[in-house]
């Protein structure tokens, strides 16, 4: 969720923000582009909730932004949100071959983190951090 807000709040307030922007959505319940434009646009991009983007919802247990191009056939969050972000790590993790991805991605799933803790870690580098240096005691 880096790419989702800045200056994070606690775990509870993030918690928190993200419930908020669910059940605004599930009241606007947007079906046409245009809903989905006036949804993103109820607030300003820069106002945060507890540094979270007020598009951050939760749905099946996921965090997900409703404007996503993997749910429409464009890109809803062009000219609101910076659609090319990437955290330092997700920046890094794309430079690696395929086999210390999926170390890295077994790494994770050995931490059992919730949704809010594991991009906390991912945006403040903590998770990078401690699986390069597990890596230096035992290299591949």
């Amino acid at each position: 969720m880096g790419c989702c807000g800045r200056n994070f709040g606690s775990p509870e307030q993030i918690k928190e923000a993200i419930t908020k922007s669910t059940a605004e959505f599930t009241h606007a319940h947007p079906q046409k582009r245009t809903e989905f434009l006036h949804f993103r646009d109820r607030y300003h991009v820069d106002n945060l909730n507890h540094g979270v983007c007020r598009n951050l919802i939760e749905e099946k247990g996921c965090f997900l932004c409703p404007l996503h191009p993997a749910r429409h056939k464009e890109d809803l969050r062009i000219g609101h949100c910076d659609v090319n972000h990437l955290c330092a790590t997700a920046k890094e993790f794309a430079t690696w071959h395929i086999r210390k991805q999926d170390t890295f991605i077994d790494f994770i799933a050995t931490k059992n983190l919730t949704n809010i803790d594991y991009s906390l870690k991912m945006v403040k580098g903590e998770l990078l951090k401690e699986f390069m240096e597990g890596r230096e005691q035992f290299p591949s």
